[in-house]
């Protein structure tokens, strides 16, 4: 195997990669001046007893010679024309020459087989036009990877051993040669990769293993055809051409091999990917039709919502235009009084939905917040509520003081959603109670009702806006669903959260608890929040 192609010019790198790349081009020219060096050092040392090889033998080591530099002129691109599409990458060609210098080597010696190989390779990527410094390191790594064969052949006894012991030689040589010419290459770029890269060294090897013991394996026999009879080396032509042939078959196959399995990789790739955008667009579309329910059902509750004081209030306006006359004091003031509560109602309505209008669109409410006493907040929320509700026994417990920073205004509102809910969905004659209590570091106002609870797997949809677990026009809470999506909204501006909990008492409904972090006073909090609480 040689170096014979280059890399694909690859699309620019940011500027900052440039140091990089300088070291990439100082190890990959270091290198192969390394090999450079001593692979030339291999050729002159191994010049002179070449020479005396070939004086003792000239006609068979001039034909093998010849065979050499043909099978050089022709190399076999192991990824094919171009690059493989699916490793651009192209770095294999491998030569028919191998089998030819195994022979001079097995025949004639080391010296004859390194000097052959190197000289012959040097003048095939002459001709064909190749880089100085590509000649000079194709040649050299040939030469030391032939050198380093034909050593442990050597080195075992295989040039005076025979049977088992050439034949464990042999292979042993062959081996040797095909690990340090791949070494020798991929080396090459894992230098210019800055780090090892197995993972595209590995890639073909099988396949260059198959090639170079395809074709180190005729060298036997071409010495032998060599050494006996001279008029017998063209008739390799005909083994040869058929190693050769399979080769390149075996070479295209497993190139084949590997678009195929590069396509069946994409194909899988996009069907996983169209079936992924199929899924979303089906997502996206039942996004879209709860969207319109809930659009349908919003319309339909608002309407009915709004419809129902607004009809009261127009029935009472209308009674006392028609017959205000004939109605003594007490039933005036009994229509007023109820038209003055379906237009509160209303109001409270309209409030809510601009209010969650405002939400969405610029997201939590931003209220300047202050040192406040939560437990007072509780106290004034459960004399509001008492007023509100006057047919409930709304119960407070608190204990002692519980500074917070938050908005005195936006707690009240909490509360007052909160136990405007537990009033709606708790039966009649059942009290409500109101707790403020420490819990660590945390100040824990909480709300709880005798009504029938949330269900577990509620306790979060109940704070989406339009949600009501007693949906429907009919419903006795009444609403719009907005109370607690609301009420979450301003917890969370003033820094803490609203939650469904655990009720502590037994027969207890459903508890909400909005949890806020206590202050950690200064003294001068200290002195305002004793001013404030006067």
């Amino acid at each position: 195997m040689e170096l014979r192609t280059r890399r694909p010019a690859r699309s620019p790198r940011p500027p900052t990669k440039r140091a990089a790349r300088a070291a990439a081009r100082r190890r990959i020219a270091a290198y192969t001046a390394v090999v450079a060096v001593l692979g030339l050092g291999m050729l002159l040392l191994a010049a002179p007893t070449a020479a005396r090889a070939a004086e003792v033998s000239p006609g068979p080591v001039l034909v093998l010679v010849l065979l050499v530099l043909a099978a050089e002129l022709m190399p076999i691109e192991l990824d094919g024309p171009g690059g493989s599409p699916v490793n651009r990458d192209s770095r294999d060609a491998t030569t028919m020459s191998q089998p030819f210098a195994f022979a001079l080597v097995l025949g004639w010696g080391v010296a004859a087989g390194v000097v052959a190989l190197g000289l012959c390779s040097a003048l095939a990527d002459l001709l064909g036009g190749k880089a100085a410094r590509k000649i000079l390191f194709n040649s050299a790594q040939l030469a030391l990877s032939l050198g380093a064969a034909g050593g442990v052949y050597e080195l075992l006894g295989g040039d005076r051993g025979r049977g088992t012991v050439g034949l464990a030689a042999f292979a042993a040589a062959a081996l040797t040669f095909f690990v340090v010419n791949n070494a020798l290459v991929e080396a090459v770029f894992i230098f210019a990769d800055g780090g090892p890269a197995w993972d595209e060294a590995r890639q073909g090897v099988g396949v260059r293993a198959w090639t170079s013991s395809m074709l180190l394996g005729m060298a036997p026999i071409v010495t032998v055809v060599a050494e006996r009879s001279l008029e017998l080396v063209p008739i390799l032509a005909l083994p040869t051409a058929a190693v050769y042939l399979t080769c390149r078959g075996a070479i295209r196959s497993d190139r084949d091999r590997v678009l195929a399995e590069a396509a069946a990789a994409r194909a899988t790739a996009m069907a996983a990917e169209q079936a992924r955008l199929v899924e979303g667009e089906q997502a996206l579309i039942r996004r879209l039709q709860e969207s319109d329910r809930l659009k349908r059902d919003l319309l339909a509750t608002v309407s009915h919502e709004l419809k129902t004081p607004l009809t009261v209030i127009l029935g009472t306006l209308g009674t006392l235009s028609t017959r205000g006359a004939a109605l003594d004091p007490a039933e005036r003031r009994e229509f007023v009084d109820m038209a003055v509560r379906q237009g509160t109602r209303l109001k409270d309505l309209i409030e809510q939905l601009l209010l969650a209008a405002r939400f969405e669109q610029t997201g939590r409410e931003q209220v300047e917040r202050q040192l406040v006493d939560a437990a007072e907040v509780a106290r004034e929320a459960g004399l509001a509520a008492g007023v509100c509700h006057p047919d409930r026994r709304i119960e407070v417990a608190v204990g002692g003081a519980l500074p917070v920073h938050a908005a005195s205004r936006a707690l009240l509102q909490v509360l007052g959603n909160l136990l405007d809910n537990a009033a709606k969905y708790s039966p009649d004659g059942t009290p409500i109670r109101l707790e403020a209590s420490r819990a660590g570091a945390l100040a824990v106002l909480a709300v709880e009702d005798a009504g029938p609870g949330v269900p577990r797997p509620e306790r979060d949809r109940i704070f989406e806006r339009f949600t009501q677990l007693d949906s429907g026009a009919t419903r006795r809470a009444g609403g719009v669903g907005l109370g607690l999506y609301i009420a979450r909204q301003l917890a969370q501006a003033q820094g803490g959260e609203l939650l469904v909990g655990e009720p502590a008492r037994p027969g207890a409904g459903a508890r909400f608890e909005l949890r806020l972090p206590l202050a950690d006073l200064t003294s001068e909090d200290v002195l305002a929040y004793a001013a404030s609480t006067r």
